[in-house]
């Protein structure tokens, strides 16, 4: 049976998949006020409908929040996992009954050693941003997003967390620690490998965001000379349009490996959707706005999307 967790993803990615598909191929016939709720940023909604939107849009450099919020909950779920694996910490009972309520796992999942370095590596992830976001990016004062898009974030880096250790040994199942899964042979096979192409997408997406970042500044100085768009050059954007949000599904899909649950499963779902549906987004304005655009790029999978 699919848990409070499962429900909301699938959701979420059935919705963001549909909406585009409908927006992709009959934008014309589709609502303004669906249009303007989906599409944001640079290719956001310009039309003159669905005005009563704008009460609930928000800058989009709103974006921060997601990191700082889950920068911190995520440094306080991996330091608990340490005191609960490492210093023989129970797990807090109401810790318990709020996992059981949004995940209703009876029996651990995965082994201790795979939710310890998968959290760990999401942490990696969320502190990069951070810092992005806060000292590197440049966000146009007058580029929105929907309140939607903020909520939905904050409540995916919420559910990424607690769908690990809510499906580790000893936070959900069994406190008695003589029969807690410290490690297993599929941690064992696919820990490095899955830690290397995680590196690797990480290093690739901070370098994509830095050309975007450079794009918008001078190259002596440093400082922010504009908030026009212009096309991104070099590394992964000789191959696509969103090579960040291709990472983005590479770092997820050494995640889920790493975590091969049914609930991680369904945030994958969400993740490899949202990504995809906004890439190609991106990939139409740019060839839509620039009349030089490159036309061997793909919008996020090279030879394929």
């Amino acid at each position: 049976m699919l848990n409070i967790l499962d429900i909301i993803f699938v959701g979420l990615a059935s919705a963001i998949t549909f909406t585009g598909f409908l927006i992709n191929n009959f934008e014309k016939h589709v609502p303004a006020f669906i249009i303007k709720g989906f599409k944001y940023g640079s290719f956001a909604y310009k039309g003159p409908e669905a005005n009563f939107l704008n009460v609930i849009e928000i800058p989009k450099s709103w974006y921060k929040h997601f990191y700082l919020f889950a920068s911190c909950f995520g440094s306080a779920t991996l330091a608990y996992i340490f005191l609960v694996y490492h210093f023989e910490y129970n797990v807090n009972r109401y810790v318990s009954l709020i996992l059981r309520i949004f995940l209703e796992q009876d029996a651990p999942a995965v082994s201790a050693a795979a939710v310890t370095i998968a959290t760990a590596l999401m942490i990696l992830q969320c502190l990069r941003r951070f810092y992005e976001t806060y000292f590197l990016q440049v966000f146009a004062k007058s580029s929105k997003m929907n309140l939607s898009h903020y909520l939905a974030g904050i409540i995916h880096y919420f559910a990424c967390y607690v769908a690990a250790i809510g499906q580790a040994p000893l936070f959900c199942g069994s406190q008695n620690r003589g029969i807690v899964i410290w490690n297993d042979t599929h941690t064992k096979i696919l820990a490095v490998p899955c830690i290397l192409i995680y590196m690797w997408a990480w290093y690739e997406q901070y370098q994509s965001n830095i050309i975007f970042a450079n794009l918008r500044k001078d190259k002596k100085s440093g400082q922010v000379i504009t908030e026009d768009h212009r096309v991104p050059n070099g590394r992964l954007f000789h191959y696509v349009s969103s090579p960040h949000r291709m990472c983005e599904v590479i770092l997820y899909t050494a995640l889920l490996l790493l975590i091969p649950t049914r609930t991680f499963f369904c945030i994958y779902l969400w993740v490899l959707a949202n990504q995809v549906q906004t890439a190609i987004q991106a990939h139409e304005w740019y060839k839509k706005t620039f009349e030089n655009y490159p036309k061997n790029r793909f919008a996020i999978f090279p030879g394929l999307v």
